[in-house]
């Protein structure tokens, strides 16, 4: 799924899809400090504003533990494709963020017609 609607936003689709749950590791996602400092000197949630702002050209996916082999393959294939392992699928329903300071429920993604 592409993210042009923001990350939040694609893991919900995916999860809703699935029926399933995911829990995303903030470490693990590639934002820049720059960024996050950019946030935090107009007091924003620098994490939050990431997750819901649109316009990011990646695509995020799933993939099964037992298929990784298969997308070893496939990055080789692809010239050494880099990704980024940014979380897990969980069968709860639960949509959740892990950071430093504890675990809290992803925010919401971009939303169109917010008013």
């Amino acid at each position: 799924m592409d993210l042009s609607d923001g990350l939040a936003d694609a893991v919900r689709q995916i999860a809703e899809a699935s029926q399933v749950g995911i829990t995303l590791d903030a470490l693990a996602l590639p934002i820049g400090e720059p960024v996050l400092t950019w946030y935090r000197d107009r007091d924003q949630d620098g994490l939050a504003r990431t997750l819901a702002g649109g316009e990011d050209y990646e695509l995020l996916f799933t993939a099964r533990p037992s298929h990784r082999g298969r997308l070893r393959a496939v990055r080789r294939h692809l010239g050494d494709l880099p990704i980024t392992r940014i979380g897990v699928v969980t069968h709860d329903a639960a949509l959740r963020l892990v950071t430093p300071d504890g675990t809290r429920d992803l925010p919401d993604g971009y939303e169109h017609f917010r008013m």
